[in-house]
């Protein structure tokens, strides 16, 4: 699960090493064959920073959505997130910039929430 979860689309065809260091980096033809294996037309994904909050893959069949605007307070991208709206179920993606948040230091509220944990 964890090379699934953690593997990155790449423009070449086959698998190869991830430029993270975990998982695997795989192309346009690994994600055709994934769509017919799976009766599926498109791979939605996460969890990779992209500049406008998302990108668009392999022929149009793989996207990459980061809601996470100015991810970790210092990459200045962009978040984005994905609605399917019927009766055609086509991708609408909207974009957003990030506003300013309030004055707490990054990643301060945690503290509180973790403590319930302890």
């Amino acid at each position: 699960m964890c090379e699934t979860l953690w593997s990155d689309p790449q423009p070449f065809p086959g698998r190869g090493p991830s430029k993270r260091g975990v998982g695997l980096s795989f192309g346009p033809d690994v994600t055709q064959k994934f769509l017919e294996d799976n009766n599926l037309d498109l791979v939605v994904r996460s969890h990779e920073v992209k500049d406008e909050g998302y990108e668009i893959d392999h022929d149009g069949k793989l996207i990459t959505v980061f809601s996470a605007p100015n991810y970790c307070d210092q990459m200045g991208n962009k978040g984005a997130f994905i609605r399917f709206e019927s009766p055609e179920m086509k991708p609408n993606i909207t974009s957003f910039s990030a506003v300013p948040h309030p004055n707490v230091m990054p990643m301060a509220y945690a503290n509180n929430f973790l403590k319930m944990f302890s």
